[in-house]
């Protein structure tokens, strides 16, 4: 069986919050290199931006998670009862 990958879901599809969530990664390190090497302050704001939009979609992810794993282990899908 083949194994998950960083990007994909434990069903192997692919995720989009995680897709995005390494866009916003390496677009936070680019606007800061560049906020660094020509001293703007807009540079810095919109990295900063975006290591916060990092850490949303990748917080939702592991909430997502975690529910997941607590209907595992109730036996029950999460908000559903049977």
């Amino acid at each position: 069986m083949k194994k998950a990958n960083i990007l994909q879901e434990a069903d192997l599809s692919y995720s989009m919050r995680r897709s995005l969530a390494l866009l916003y990664a390496l677009c936070s390190v680019a606007c800061f290199i560049l906020a660094s090497m020509t001293g703007s302050l807009a540079g810095a704001w919109s990295g900063g931006l975006c290591l916060v939009g990092v850490l949303v979609l990748t917080g939702y992810t592991t909430i997502e998670g975690l529910k997941g794993l607590a209907g595992a282990i109730k036996g029950t899908e999460c908000g559903k009862e049977n």
